[in-house]
């Protein structure tokens, strides 16, 4: 039985030692970004949501989301988002599930609860980031109604995928007949060009030659008012 809770300051020592133990556990740890206790901290009080999956005693996974408010560090900042915005914004942060918990569906859990707080709130962006050498989080997010609409140098220079979702609607539905085009994650030098030409990830799928691809079609962010 898997049970997912709000986390709160007292969590603290909690997910510290849950994100040592799943970087450890990962064959490449560069693709998992992380948290100062700071950080965390600031989550856990007033500066965000986190969420933990408990099994029998232990806690499995985690959640986190983060309210940048007027802090620097706002993904809404590599997108045309006015500033006048910024406070309606929320990232979709760290999330992590342990090693031997994989497969139970636990992201998607936790995905549901935090998309339905955010949605009692004025928030109404939503960013995330995601290695372009991690199909599984990518997928996750894209799951979740993420869509990549750019490439970024984020985090002490690592590529990151630029993930965004408006709140508490969601992405116009995908076009079908409309232009559409599959780029390999690894290709991301025809990513980054994509997304500068309009281009907008809608789903993936699989690529013979660079293994997991993305489908992309041409598609304005919802907040500008555009028409692909």
């Amino acid at each position: 039985m898997f049970e997912v809770r709000r986390l709160g300051p007292e969590d603290l020592g909690t997910l510290l030692g849950l994100q040592e133990r799943i970087k450890s556990s990962l064959p490449d740890p560069g693709v998992f970004q992380t948290s100062t206790p700071e950080f965390i901290s600031y989550c856990l009080a007033d500066g965000g949501l986190c969420y933990g999956v408990t099994h029998g005693s232990g806690t499995v996974a985690y959640r986190m989301v983060y309210f940048p408010r007027d802090r620097d560090f706002n993904l809404a900042k590599d997108t045309p988002l006015p500033p006048s915005e910024y406070a309606r914004v929320a990232h979709w942060d760290t999330i992590a599930v342990l090693p031997e918990w994989r497969g139970h569906g636990l992201a998607r859990l936790m995905n549901t609860r935090a998309l339905a707080d955010v949605a009692a709130l004025d928030i109404r962006h939503l960013y995330a980031t995601s290695s372009p050498m991690n199909p599984n989080g990518v997928g996750s997010l894209m799951r979740a109604g993420f869509r990549p609409v750019r490439l970024v140098t984020k985090f002490g220079g690592k590529l990151r995928f630029l993930f965004y979702r408006p709140t508490p609607a969601p992405w116009p539905p995908v076009r079908n007949g409309q232009e559409e085009r599959s780029v390999g994650l690894s290709a991301t030098g025809e990513l980054e060009r994509a997304f500068l030409e309009g281009w907008v990830g809608v789903r993936l799928g699989a690529d013979d030659r660079s293994g997991t691809s993305l489908s992309l079609q041409r598609h304005s962010l919802p907040f500008t008012g555009e028409q692909p």
